[in-house]
C-alpha cells in the first residue's frame, strides 16, 4: 500500500488571507478579457500586434514560475483556487493558485509598456538612448513596484518568502518578503525583455526579430518616413483643416461635408502596414509565425537563464531550506 506524502505546513501568516474573491474572481476576468480583445485587435489586423505578442508570450512563460518560487522559498495562501497543471514538475512551489497564468498575461506587458512609455520622455527630455533610459528606471521602478506588491501581499497574507534569503520585512501576522535578492534579480528581466521588444506601435523590426534575421524577408517600404512628431502639427477640431483666409491672411477652419453615417470602416490591416518601414517578401502567415516564434524563443531562453536558474540555484548552493517549501 501507497502512503500519500504528507502535505507541507503553511506559514501562519497564509491561513486566513484578505480579498480572496479578488483573486479568484476578478484577476482571471480582467486578464481573460484583456486576452479576448487583443486577440480581437489581431484577427481585425490579420497581423500580430504588439500587444498580443507581449500577452501570450509572457503567460507562457508562467509554467516555469512555479519553479523559481521553489529557488526562492515564496509559497501562496492554500485559499486561492488552485490549478493542477504543473504537478509533473519535479520541484515547484506547494500551492500553484489560479489567478497567476492570467496575471502574468497582463503585469509583464504593463511593466514593459510604462517602462517604454518613461522611457521615452526621458530620451525627448535629456536627448539619451533608450537603452540608457530603461538602464536608468531599471532599479528604482521596479524596486518601488515590488516594495508595494510584495509588501502588501505580506501584510495581507496572499503569499510570503519563508524563510527566504538575506534581508527581510515581517510583519505582525508572520508575513515576510525579502528585499534585496530577489527584488533586486528581477530588476533585471523585465526591463531588457522591455527594451528589446521595443516600443508600439510597431514599425520596424524588433530586436528578437533582427536577432533572428527576419530582415531577410523584408525589403525597405519606398516611402517609408517613419514617426512623425504630432506636436509640431497645426491643432484643429477633427474633421476639419485650417486654409488660408480672411483680410488678415490667418487661417480660418473649413468643416468638410458630413459624410454619410454608413462611410466604410477603415482598413485596420493597412493602417497597420502603413506604419511600417518594411515590406514583407514571403506570404504574411510565414512572416508572422516567424515572428511569433522569435519573441517565444527569446521570452523562454531569457526568463529561464536569467531568472530560474539563478533562483534555483541559490536554494540548492547554499542548502538553505524551507519547510513551507521542501
Amino acid at each position: 500500500m501507497t502512503i500519500p506524502a504528507a502535505e507541507p505546513p503553511v506559514p501562519p501568516a497564509l491561513v486566513d488571507p484578505s480579498g480572496v474573491w479578488f483573486f479568484n474572481w476578478v484577476i482571471p476576468l480582467l486578464g481573460g478579457l484583456v486576452i479576448v480583445l487583443a486577440i480581437a485587435d489581431t484577427i481585425r489586423r490579420r497581423r500580430l500586434t504588439w500587444g498580443l505578442l507581449f500577452i501570450v508570450n509572457s503567460m507562457l512563460v508562467y509554467w516555469m514560475e512555479t519553479i523559481g518560487d521553489w529557488g526562492q522559498q515564496l509559497v501562496y495562501s492554500p485559499a486561492f483556487t488552485e490549478h493542477h497543471l504543473l504537478d509533473w514538475l519535479p520541484i515547484k512551489t506547494p500551492n500553484d493558485p489560479l489567478f497567476m497564468p492570467f496575471a502574468y498575461a497582463c503585469y509583464w506587458a504593463v511593466h514593459a509598456f510604462i517602462v517604454l512609455r518613461i522611457g521615452q520622455f526621458l530620451v525627448r527630455r535629456f536627448d539619451w538612448s533608450l537603452l540608457r533610459a530603461v538602464a536608468v528606471l531599471a532599479i528604482p521602478v521596479n524596486y518601488a513596484w515590488d516594495f508595494l506588491v510584495e509588501s502588501l501581499a505580506a501584510a495581507m497574507g496572499w503569499w510570503v518568502y519563508d524563510p527566504g534569503f538575506g534581508p527581510h520585512v515581517e510583519f505582525g501576522n508572520g508575513g515576510k518578503f525579502t528585499v534585496l535578492w530577489t527584488i533586486g534579480l528581477m530588476s533585471f528581466w523585465p526591463n531588457l525583455i522591455a527594451y528589446w521588444a521595443g516600443k508600439p506601435p510597431v514599425r520596424m523590426l524588433n530586436h528578437f526579430e533582427r536577432f533572428f534575421g527576419l530582415e531577410r524577408f523584408t525589403v525597405p517600404r519606398p516611402g517609408a518616413s517613419g514617426a512623425s512628431d504630432a506636436s509640431d502639427a497645426p491643432r484643429s477640431e477633427p474633421g476639419t483643416s485650417p486654409v488660408p483666409g480672411g483680410s488678415t491672411g490667418t487661417a480660418v477652419i473649413v468643416r468638410p461635408p458630413r459624410q454619410r453615417a454608413d462611410r466604410q470602416q477603415p482598413d485596420r490591416r493597412a493602417e497597420y502596414d502603413d506604419r511600417l518601414d518594411y515590406e514583407v517578401t514571403i506570404p504574411r502567415w510565414k512572416f508572422e509565425l516567424a515572428r511569433f516564434g522569435a519573441w517565444f524563443v527569446v521570452f523562454q531562453v531569457t526568463f529561464f537563464v536569467m531568472l530560474v536558474i539563478p533562483l534555483v540555484a541559490m536554494r540548492a548552493l547554499t542548502g538553505h531550506d524551507s519547510v513551507y517549501v521542501p
